[in-house]
């Protein structure tokens, strides 16, 4: 063996002795972690804590138990709508009654089986996911996710599984978001899901049926008339049927001013994808043209359905509120 060989295997050698120290001081900070962190120290829960239960269209998966619960009449809640290399990407938040359910899963489902469960649940209840991705290394409880979603993960949670879902619970607009989660702890493995619920209010019933002569005077001194009293079912372009009554008052202006050619123009808030909500908007303004034709006899060639998505809000998107008042229809001047 040459004397290069030996200089190369002395200084491996040599780089191995230099490398024990710091790993044995690695080993050392992650007992440390493990003991001195309340959340990895910690026993599992046995039982639910005071005063919690679970939501009543969601309930929880056989075995678990509650570790931490909060019920608001309002709140805010912060939810990404997806993953990137560095963790948490874009991020959105919803308002209303809030609910934070943290459960602690004594079997052996693990953050698939129990994301799995919860998939079925929402598509049950027929909600669209926005997010259905795993963090496999845990990604996002290495990163201060907190400040930008609200959730503090232990920094040993790995793989982290993430659902965010939008559709409706009891009559309402409703965002549900679930982490499923394992944790390394002083006591073994422990499987947790997280569950946040935000319900909306119900607006329905706040929107105001423009009347024909109000249609009437805003397009001749604007150009155009905003309709909100025009509702449909959730993701779809069928219509709800209290929006008869908006539709009966369009057709009366429309027989009151028979020269008049119109831009059906469907409007949506900023939920999901653009191309999706294009097409939805298209679709509902197409459908407003049906009832039109059909119901009132209004000729086809006077309107012409447009949709434009969410590219011009009259509202924020940032509140439930304000996405309500940005899903609407407008009658445009041609």
């Amino acid at each position: 063996m040459n004397r290069l060989s030996l200089q190369t295997i002395g200084f491996s050698h040599l780089q191995a002795a230099r490398r024990q120290p710091l790993l044995s001081a690695l080993a050392g900070l992650l007992v440390m972690l493990l003991l001195c962190t309340p959340a990895l120290a910690k026993k599992p829960p046995t039982r639910d804590v005071a005063g919690s239960q679970d939501h009543p269209a969601l309930g929880r998966i056989p075995g678990g138990v509650i570790g931490q619960f909060e019920h608001r009449r309002f709140g805010r809640l912060k939810y990404p709508l997806a993953l990137t290399r560095r963790g948490i990407g874009e991020v959105d938040s919803a308002e209303g009654e809030l609910w934070r359910i943290d459960y602690y899963l004594p079997n052996d489902l693990g953050p698939d089986g129990a994301a799995a469960v919860y998939r079925r649940n929402l598509e049950r209840l027929k909600f669209r996911l926005l997010l259905d991705e795993e963090d496999p290394k845990g990604r996002i409880s290495l990163t201060r996710v907190e400040r930008r979603i609200g959730e503090d993960f232990p920094p040993l949670s790995r793989p982290i599984w993430i659902l965010v879902g939008k559709g409706r619970l009891r009559g309402r607009d409703a965002t549900v978001v679930v982490y499923a989660y394992t944790v390394t702890t002083t006591w073994g493995k422990r499987d947790w899901v997280r569950l946040r619920i935000v319900e909306g209010k119900a607006l329905d019933a706040t929107l105001e049926v423009v009347k024909a002569e109000r249609m009437a005077s805003d397009i001749r001194s604007k150009g155009h008339v905003v309709l909100q009293g025009i509702l449909f079912d959730h993701d779809s372009d069928r219509l709800k049927p209290k929006s008869r009554a908006a539709i009966a008052e369009i057709g009366k202006y429309l027989k009151a001013h028979p020269r008049v050619r119109l831009y059906v123009v469907g409007h949506t808030d900023n939920t999901g994808g653009y191309d999706y909500n294009r097409d939805l908007s298209r679709r509902r303004a197409a459908a407003v043209v049906r009832a039109l034709v059909r119901e009132h006899g209004i000729d086809a060639a006077r309107l012409e359905p447009v949709g434009v998505g969410p590219v011009a809000p009259v509202a924020s998107n940032a509140t439930e509120e304000g996405r309500a008042r940005n899903r609407r229809v407008e009658l445009v001047e041609r």
